[in-house]
């Protein structure tokens, strides 16, 4: 498998469908390569998902990053600090897609314990409908 650090494995908010990429004003940084998967567990969150690791099947998007300072508005969004990853609201990892395609992406795992309802499809957009 490859490993990119510009590939991002996405399962909520930023989304084709849920608009982050363009509220955050980095949509022209980044591009949709395609839909992916990995193991995971996922929650709702309230207006948002959470994914843990686990045994189940996650399903999202992949982003390429084109601009990797785009990581520094991403971390902030997801409430991620490198330094400071035990009061995290999410942390960036490495995963390993299952299919298509197989590599290697960075996540945002929900750093806590969620309390929310899981979602036994892995899947937020069809969860929510598809819409936000």
């Amino acid at each position: 498998m490859s490993v990119s650090p510009l590939h991002l494995a996405t399962y909520g908010t930023l989304m084709q469908a849920f608009g982050g990429c363009s509220r955050l004003g980095i949509a022209d940084r980044v591009s949709v390569v395609g839909t992916c998967c990995f193991e995971g567990v996922l929650y709702d969150l309230g207006s948002f998902p959470g994914a843990v690791p686990g045994e189940n099947i996650v399903y999202g998007e992949l982003l390429r990053l084109h601009d990797p300072r785009v990581w520094s508005i991403l971390d902030q969004y997801e409430g991620y600090d490198a330094d400071r990853e035990a009061d995290s609201l999410f942390v960036r990892r490495q995963v390993d897609l299952r299919a298509p395609p197989e590599r290697t992406a960075w996540v945002y795992w929900f750093n806590g314990r969620p309390d929310g309802e899981r979602i036994a499809s892995g899947d937020w957009a069809r969860y929510n409908g598809g819409s936000p």
